[in-house]
């Protein structure tokens, strides 16, 4: 087997099918988005799978060849074409969880649609006349809201919108209100969603205790060969949970290289084989084991989101001992506190009250000392600047920190800072 990387796939694969009838998004060989789900790119109704070698992800060249090819041969009659209806708009909130996120290509054509109205309706008329109960119903035209087919093709040109790795819009054709694509087409995406459904069922199961996880691959975890699935009980039983050994520890020490992080827990989700020893940027601490989508999470989110939306983020930073002694969180989180806490409490004056809406945060600098935060309220067209000097700041994120250990265990007592000589442990 010809083990091949995800470029020189995307190459071949473009290269065999460039002369076929379906309109073709080959970067999906590329971004692998369904790598953690399942394990595999499916483009049309192939599922080409996804190896891990040397630390890398490859695909087998015959895959690829063959799968490029099957497009080189697809019958593509443009005169014989089929109408599908677009399903009625829903709330997320109103979503089974179950059925969240399944493979539905005529549910993702309308979200853009739907996108795209909404994205008209606020964009014509001010906030105090936004109507949500308008923009998502069907209109005579076959679109939602006001929206225009010439709007929505122009509003979707040049963006990448996919469906099994192939372009839908390119096909569609509308007439008298109704959508239109061909026939042929349409059962290719028909067996897409069986092929994707059929992969994520068999991924969801735990190869242990042969149990069901949730669709997202929660329970999927990183190994040398690819990802494993495995229930948080038989991942407990598989794997130590980390009891804060390396904490004080370098993580640049002999000791830390020494010990192997996928022989633990995540220690942020709790569920998953970690992949990596986390440690803090700042003062070069070990913070302990996580998989492979906490700390990609940690690292590639937003400051302000790691630390409203993980839980237990707070505590996980503070297990660098630099920032324990000093009662602090790296730099990059400072802004967010700061942030935070003006969320909590900035609002601006209407006449002789104040409003009761949280400001929009536009954006943050630093500069000469202090973090100057834009704000603005869509609701009254109000724009204003409020700064935090870098003092207030340390300020803030220390009794964030300490009402971080008060919230997690009351009677803890966060130690005092010791000699600079003493920050330092050895391997």
């Amino acid at each position: 087997m010809a083990q091949i990387s995800p470029r020189l796939a995307r190459t071949y694969f473009a290269e065999i099918a460039a002369g076929s009838a379906v309109p073709l998004d080959p970067d999906d060989l590329l971004h692998m988005m369904q790598l953690r789900q399942h394990g595999h790119v499916v483009i049309g109704d192939m599922a080409l799978r996804c190896y891990k070698h040397k630390s890398k992800w490859t695909y087998d060249e015959r895959d690829i060849r063959r799968a490029a090819q099957v497009f080189v041969n697809i019958l593509l009659d443009l005169d014989d074409i089929v109408e599908f209806q677009l399903p009625p708009y829903r709330d997320r909130d109103e979503e089974d969880p179950e059925q969240r996120g399944r493979a539905d290509w005529r549910g993702s054509i309308a979200s853009w649609m739907y996108w795209s109205a909404r994205h008209k309706h606020r964009l014509e008329r001010p906030a105090e006349e936004w109507n949500e109960d308008s923009w998502h119903r069907i209109g005579p035209g076959g679109l939602p809201g006001e929206l225009t087919w010439e709007e929505f093709t122009a509003d979707y040109r040049g963006r990448r919108r996919n469906i099994a790795s192939t372009r839908p819009l390119e096909l569609m054709t509308r007439s008298g209100g109704r959508l239109f694509l061909p026939s042929a087409y349409v059962e290719l995406l028909d067996r897409w969603e069986q092929v994707t459904e059929e992969l994520v069922d068999r991924a969801r199961i735990c190869s242990r205790c042969r149990a069901q996880g949730p669709r997202w691959g929660a329970w999927r975890t990183p190994s040398s060969g690819g990802y494993l699935t495995l229930c948080p009980p038989c991942a407990g039983a598989t794997f130590q949970k980390y009891a804060g050994h390396l904490r004080g520890v370098l993580y640049e020490s002999a000791r830390t290289r020494s010990i192997r992080a996928d022989e633990y827990l995540c220690r942020l989700c709790a569920d998953a084989r970690a992949a990596v020893w986390d440690h803090c940027h700042d003062h070069g601490f070990v913070r302990g084991p996580l998989c492979g989508s906490c700390n990609t999470y940690e690292g590639k989110s937003t400051a302000r989101s790691f630390l409203q939306d993980k839980e237990g983020a707070a505590l996980h930073l503070l297990e660098c001992r630099g920032c324990l002694e000093r009662r602090t969180l790296p730099a990059r989180y400072h802004a967010a506190v700061a942030r935070m806490h003006l969320e909590a409490t900035e609002r601006h004056r209407v006449r002789s009250r104040q409003c009761r809406r949280e400001p929009w945060f536009e954006g943050v600098e630093l500069a000469h000392g202090e973090y100057r935060f834009e704000l603005s309220c869509w609701w009254h067209k109000a724009e204003w600047t409020k700064a935090v000097t870098e003092a207030e700041t340390s300020a803030l994120v220390r009794d964030f920190v300490d009402q971080a250990f008060r919230a997690a265990q009351p009677a803890t007592v966060v130690p005092a800072p010791r000699a600079a000589a003493d920050t330092t442990a050895r391997a």
